[in-house]
This record gives C-alpha cells, structure tokens and sequence, in this order.
C-alpha cells in the first residue's frame, strides 16, 4: 500500500500517469550524441501543450487506438491553432527521433496525445535495463499479452508468499516464547549478583 501512495504521489506531483519510464528503442540515441539510450529511466513532467518548444523532448501517443503505446521523440515543429489544417483549433506537434533517418518523421500530432515533457534521466545503472529484460520475458511485444511463463512466474510468487504466510504463524508463535524464557532467565541472573 505504501509503494502505491508514493507512486501516486509521484503522478500528482509531476501531473502526468507516466512520470517514470523506460527507454525501449534506439531511436534518440545516435552513435555520434547519445541523448538517451535503451534502459535510460526518464523523468515527465506533464505539461499544457502550448508551453512546447521546438527542441524539447516529449513523450506522446502516435495512436487514440492504442493509449498504451508511448514515443519519446523531440519536437521539430510546432503549430499554433489555426496554423494546421489537420487539427485546426489546437495545438500540434512534428517530432523525430535524433537516430532516425532524415524525412522520417512523426506528426503532425495533436496537443491531446502529450503525455509529457522530458525532465531527466535517473542515473541508477541497469535498472532500466532490468526493467525490459523483465517486460520482455513477462509479456509478448507483438500483442501486448502476458507470456505463459510469465504467468506461471506470478502464480509461482503467489503460491510461494500464501506458503510463506502459512509458515510464518508457527515461527511468530514460538519467537513470542522466547522474550519470556529471556526475562526470567535476565532476572534470576540479577537476583544472583544481588546475593
């Protein structure tokens, strides 16, 4: 419950439902400037879509159909309402990943699909990069869905903490004993230095 309080103190602080990610693909790291790289964990901080400059890094949803699909790219054009004919009235955005080939760009994108700004990365070495190992094994990348092993990995878990649970009563009972065998033993051991 605890770890569930912080994270949701986390996404009101940093007005987003994605404050912390993972860096899955290559695409902002070029050879010559690596910006970031896979299993850099990244800080957003969400972000009213007129405060967008050219330059930032952003992260967004390239498709309403998909939510859970993220991209963070940098924005190389930016449009006011009513200077794109494709979403007049709000704001857009064009983006291009630094590593991408020239010309092949994402957008425009309306200012709706911001999911947010891009802060900075946590320096914490190969957590990220755990992070994706552990996605890849619990979760197949074509459709989203849980793998068979990692299913059988969260019943294992579960199977081993009832266990542990079902165990522990009979170790509590016993540690309780002891405190008493202690104090008795600490006061017979006083009464002998007071004679």
């Amino acid at each position: 419950m605890g770890a569930i309080g912080v994270w949701g103190g986390i996404r009101l602080a940093l007005n987003t439902e994605y404050p912390i990610l993972v860096v899955s693909s290559e695409s902002m790291c070029p050879p010559n400037n690596c910006v970031l790289p896979v299993g850099a964990l990244i800080v957003i901080r969400g972000q009213d879509a007129s405060t967008i400059v050219v330059g930032d890094i952003i992260v967004f949803r390239p498709y309403s159909s998909n939510p859970n699909y993220l991209i963070v790219h940098r924005v190389i054009r930016f449009y006011t309402p009513g200077n794109d004919t494709q979403y007049p009235g709000q704001y857009a955005f064009v983006t291009h990943g630094d590593a991408n080939p020239v010309g092949y760009n994402e957008g425009p994108n309306p200012g709706s699909s911001l999911v947010g700004i891009y802060q900075f990365t946590i320096p914490i070495p190969y957590l990220g990069s755990t992070i994706l190992d552990i996605r890849n094994f619990m979760y197949d990348d074509n459709t989203g869905q849980p793998k068979t092993q990692g299913i059988l990995v969260i019943v294992a878990l579960i199977v081993a903490l009832f266990a542990f649970e079902v165990a522990e009563p009979g170790k509590k009972k016993l540690s309780s004993n002891l405190p008493e065998e202690t104090k008795s033993s600490v006061a017979s051991t006083r009464i002998l230095h007071l004679m």
